[in-house]
């Protein structure tokens, strides 16, 4: 049985506001980053189907485009000493560091401290997704390699590829595997990842694995989805 996320949580009274402010991000990033992979796991399966493949579908992303927070806490203000050194105060020994404390409004901590609600203090936060920084035209460019170095790195790699050679000795793909089933290749770019997809399949005998590798655009190194 998986275990409990929350069975080690620790109820904590107080906490510096800017680390509550963090793990809130962290939060809502781990939770973007849960959609992402699903996403990313979709269009590669959508790639990897001899069928799905031909039809050029994409995959469907789900972001937060906005996640508005509001917090009511007890704010208190602290002071410790800091070493210089983390101030950058060559020279200052040591220098007093004011720091914002906040104590999340709980029903535990209402009834432990016996704190009024009304008194609190809201605070406000707003997160917004940023394009991230890109070198160039990433998505839209023009691949680097062409169908015929990819399919040569495909046939190259130790995926179990149907082959044969042709008049000069070069692999190439086999038009039937060993019981006569017909085989076709399919070559296909997605430009967003930046990847190709290589598959090798039976139409007319959906029980024949597939095989699929991605090649990477970028170094055109082979990476086995399905073998088997």
């Amino acid at each position: 049985m998986p275990s409990d996320p929350l069975s080690n949580a620790v109820e904590t009274f107080a906490a510096p506001i800017e680390d509550l402010i963090v793990a809130l991000g962290q939060g809502i990033a781990k939770a973007q980053q849960s959609l992402d992979q699903n996403s990313i796991q979709m269009q590669e399966s959508i790639d990897a189907d001899p069928v799905l493949s031909q039809y050029g579908l994409q995959a469907t992303w789900y972001q937060f485009p906005t996640v508005t927070m509001q917090l009511k806490m007890s704010l208190s203000v602290a002071q410790d000493q800091a070493p210089a050194a983390s101030l950058k105060l060559p020279i200052l020994s040591s220098a007093v560091r004011t720091r914002l404390v906040a104590q999340p409004l709980s029903a535990a901590f209402q009834s432990q401290f016996n704190y009024d609600a009304q008194a609190a203090t809201q605070v406000n936060l707003t997160l917004v997704p940023v394009p991230p920084p890109r070198s160039g035209n990433q998505v839209t460019s023009p691949p680097i390699m062409t169908a015929a170095t990819v399919q040569t790195a495909a046939l190259a790699s130790l995926a179990p590829f149907g082959t044969t050679t042709d008049a000069n000795g070069t692999k190439i793909p086999a038009t039937t595997d060993a019981t006569g089933n017909a085989l076709t290749l399919s070559i296909n770019f997605n430009a967003s990842a930046r990847l190709w997809y290589v598959i090798q399949y039976a139409p007319s005998n959906p029980s024949v694995s597939a095989v699929v590798v991605a090649v990477d655009d970028g170094t055109g190194s082979v990476r086995v989805i399905s073998s088997s």
